[in-house]
């Protein structure tokens, strides 16, 4: 390496070089003498102050900065800023300079002094402030309104160091935590932090991570704690945590209001769950949202395993009211379906339908409450024909008076032609001689044009009807049978010996082809009843029994059961038979006066009726049937064993 020395043109360079500098300097550079006046300004410097070098070249820095108070001497400005200027060598400070066009500005200036032999130069570099102030004023404006929107949040915030010192505390924080904000600066968070040693703080603090949490957290002056829902948030720096950010609320009154809600959604669930009616909730495509604990039971399926689920599905008998459900719930029309009737085991059973719309957080939907009426609808159908055979009662007892008079007088004739036709009576003998006429060919004749047949059609005929009218005298007699005790085993086998002893059942009805199963409680024994009305009515059960399964030519073996029970007070008696059952217009029209389904002349429709009326009438007891097409029929009587029911 050489050394270049320190020759003269070493020197020349090296001011060429500095010059350069200065020259091209992003500061502005002014030299002034001892003086104050000034020898030198870069480019910067005429730009930051609007002069040409030129223009302030020897003139007092005055020109540059303003005085510093206006009622001051101007010989005194120069002192005054070069007493200034010594000051602040090796320091810099804020100061006012002054443009060309008189306006001011905030400036920056360092000073240096310089010493060439005996002339000492003072070296000042300005920086404009200008920018940077407006800066500081509008950080200092953005930081003055954030603390206002701070202050007036309703929600708690403090500002914590990394030591878990409060920095900053809102008035919201300070009155919840019941303390002033100037109590709150610069206290630990441990003075009021329920559950320090577990404080998340130390988690935001060490891994930056925010924090949130519900719980009993901070403490009152007088050492009562208070639920808080909070969040914490790390403050970085550089990527490095300084502080966090505590925001909390006071949501005692939020879990106060939460606890009111679930007593009263649990007092509600339990007025549904008491229900005795099935109550579904479901949505637009009705899916279920709430079941009962009256869906539970009847259906045997949980909310839980409900949930969700179609309610056709669960219950499939309501799957022809789905779209009518869709329909009602967009619509907001409540629908209403009664006596909806549906089979299950084999018995047919009724339901009422109610569909409510509701609008639940936006969503829409329905309540449906379902109703078993099964019982209610067989009691109106008992009432409607009990109405019926009372209505008809008087009727037929009407027309069995007024027919009867003239039947009378045509049984009464025909048995008086059939004696004057007969040759055994003298009478008719004599009267014959009178007249000359051979009584053997007149009776010849008669029985050769089948006249004497047709007198005992018509008084075949006369009986029948006569045997009808004693039914509906029967049927419209209201008053009570006389009571004796019986034997309801000896009952049933007398009325069996009667049916397959009578004619007409063994002209038309073998009975030895059916067979009779007796299926008796020994328990039952005897009971106070009408037993000659009561084997009526049983035999009039078995002769329907025995006609139906012939007539519908149901395959052999033909079977009739015979059932007694006792039940409590009751004595039950069952009828059954293997035969092609009823339909349900049937069923529930069968015990209806003048009823029938057989082919003209066979049946009058009185038998059941009369039946009825004899057990609920005469023996306060009940009659019902339950059949179905090709499951036969069950004739089902309860009657009091006592004779009576007790009041």
């Amino acid at each position: 390496m050489t050394d270049i020395g320190d020759g003269p043109e070493i020197r020349t360079r090296d001011t060429a070089l500095i010059g350069a500098m200065v020259e091209s300097a992003v500061d502005g550079i002014v030299v002034i003498n001892e003086r104050g006046a000034i020898k030198m300004m870069n480019p910067a410097a005429e730009r930051l102050f609007g002069y040409h070098i030129y223009e302030v070249l020897g003139h007092n820095i005055s020109i540059l900065m303003p005085e510093p108070y206006s009622s001051q001497h101007d010989r005194y400005i120069s002192n005054y800023l070069l007493t200034g200027v010594r000051k602040i060598i090796g320091i810099g400070r804020e100061v006012i300079g002054r443009r060309k066009d008189g306006s001011t500005f905030p400036m920056y200036l360092s000073v240096g002094e310089v010493s060439l032999g005996d002339c000492r130069l003072f070296t000042g570099i300005v920086q404009d402030l200008t920018e940077r102030k407006l800066a500081e004023e509008q950080i200092a404006r953005l930081q003055h309104r954030q603390e206002l929107i701070l202050k007036s949040i309703g929600e708690g915030i403090l500002g914590l160091d990394t030591e878990g010192r409060i920095t900053f505390a809102n008035p919201a924080a300070a009155a919840m935590l019941g303390r002033d904000e100037e109590q709150l600066i610069g206290a630990s968070l441990n003075s009021i932090w329920l559950i320090f040693k577990d404080c998340p703080l130390y988690r935001v603090l060490e891994d930056g991570i925010i924090c949130r949490g519900e719980g009993n957290l901070f403490i009152y002056r007088d050492g009562s704690h208070f639920p808080v829902a909070y969040s914490m948030t790390p403050i970085l720096e550089a990527g490095q945590v300084v502080g966090s950010v505590l925001s909390f609320q006071d949501i005692t009154e939020r879990l106060r209001t939460a606890q009111q809600m679930q007593r009263m959604r649990s007092y509600l669930k339990n007025i549904i769950d008491s229900m005795p009616s099935i109550l579904v909730g479901v949505d637009i495509e009705g899916r279920i949202t709430e079941w009962n604990q009256g869906a539970e039971k009847t259906v045997g399926i949980s909310q839980h395993e409900a949930q969700g689920r179609l309610f056709t599905e669960v219950l499939p008998y309501l799957e022809s009211q789905l779209q009518q459900v869709q329909e009602a719930i967009r619509n907001h029309t409540p629908l209403r379906n009664e006596r909806l009737a549906f089979e299950q085991d084999g018995q047919l059973h009724y339901t009422d339908v109610m569909v409510y719309p509701l609008v639940a957080n936006g969503a829409l939907g329905a309540v449906i409450r379902v109703d078993d009426v099964t019982n209610r609808v067989r009691i109106e159908q008992m009432m409607v024909q009990t109405e019926k055979m009372l209505s008809v009662g008087g009727l037929a007892a009407g027309m069995a008076h007024e027919i009867n008079n003239p039947l009378s007088a045509i049984l009464q004739g025909c048995q008086n032609i059939q004696r004057r036709l007969s040759a055994d009576l003298a009478a008719n003998r004599a009267a014959a001689d009178e007249l000359e006429l051979d009584l053997d060919k007149v009776h010849a004749y008669m029985e050769k044009r089948g006249i004497l047949r047709f007198l005992q059609g018509i008084q075949d005929a006369g009986v029948r009807a006569t045997s009808i009218i004693t039914d509906m005298l029967a049927f419209s007699r209201r008053g009570k049978a006389e009571m004796s005790p019986a034997a309801v085993e000896e009952m049933l086998d007398t009325v069996i010996r009667l049916a397959a002893s009578d004619y007409d059942l063994k002209r038309k009805y073998d009975f030895r082809q059916i067979e009779i199963v007796r299926d008796y409680d020994p328990a039952l024994g005897t009971m106070l009843c009408g037993h000659t009305e009561i084997e009526q009515v049983l035999l009039n059960l078995v002769r329907n029994a025995a006609q139906a399964m012939s007539s519908a030519g149901s395959p052999a073996p033909h079977r009739i059961i015979l059932r007694t029970r006792k039940q409590g007070d009751d004595a039950l008696i069952e009828v059954e038979d293997n035969g092609p059952g009823m339909t349900e217009e049937i069923r529930r029209r069968v015990f209806e006066p003048f009823y029938t389904t057989k082919v003209a002349g066979v049946g009058t429709g009185l038998g059941l009726s009369v039946s009825y009326f004899i057990i609920t009438e005469q023996h306060q007891g009940s009659i019902s049937v339950s059949s179905a097409p090709g499951q036969g029929a069950c004739f089902t009587i309860r009657l009091p064993i006592k004779g009576k029911r007790d009041d």
